[in-house]
């Protein structure tokens, strides 16, 4: 009963404070309207930020380059995640997304009770850079048709950024309580990679 208790405390606190987090989006930004983009533009652009992305993530050693890294994914993630929510069509996807809000969510919450734990002078973003937020708006602006596969195809170039920043910090950072985090959320983060790409392959099919 103490436990039921104490589990529904924690899930009623992580809650309260995804609720009281601010937007991700960068101050003043407006979105496109559902169906306004165009599906080969935002598959494009979602290429060269997934290769920029990459790119990024394996010049990323210092803590404070991760932890910039690492919180801004997140946002992307978790903000990703509910737009996925609204506008899925698969009953997978939506799945998938919930998993992703929820994983992120947490690790977020994670990251920076390490940082106060052990006064770590980093001050996670409060939003999400120029090309997260581009690739949200591909979200949004994505044709009911197309949303499922462009949501899956950025999940799965996130997550391959993702694997390559905290399995590199893991090696080689220079903090023992990030790097433990590091390495601890690379296995999650290589797990939702797989599922991704599982994914990845049934809305291409659904898309043709």
């Amino acid at each position: 009963m103490k436990h039921t208790f104490v589990s529904a405390a924690s899930a009623l606190l992580l809650m309260a404070s995804g609720a009281l987090a601010g937007p991700a989006d960068q101050p003043g930004h407006e979105s496109p309207k559902p169906g306004s983009n165009s599906e080969t533009m935002s598959a494009v652009k979602d290429s060269t930020a997934g290769v920029v992305g990459a790119v990024s993530a394996e010049m990323t050693s210092t803590t404070k380059g991760f932890v910039t890294a690492a919180a801004t994914s997140d946002m992307y993630e978790v903000t990703a995640g509910k737009i996925a929510l609204m506008r899925a069509q698969s009953p997978d996807v939506k799945a998938f997304a919930q998993k992703m809000v929820d994983a992120h969510t947490m690790t977020t919450q994670k990251l920076k009770g390490i940082l106060a734990s052990n006064n770590i002078n980093v001050t996670p973003p409060a939003h999400v850079d120029n090309r997260r937020q581009g690739m949200l708006d591909d979200l949004r602006g994505a044709k009911a048709a197309d949303f499922d596969h462009r949501y899956i195809t950025q999940q799965v170039a996130a997550h391959k950024e993702a694997d390559i920043l905290f399995r590199g910090y893991a090696k080689d950072g220079d903090n023992a309580a990030i790097k433990d985090f590091a390495a601890t959320t690379d296995k999650d983060i290589k797990m939702h990679l797989s599922m991704a790409q599982q994914l990845d392959a049934s809305t291409k099919t659904a898309n043709k």
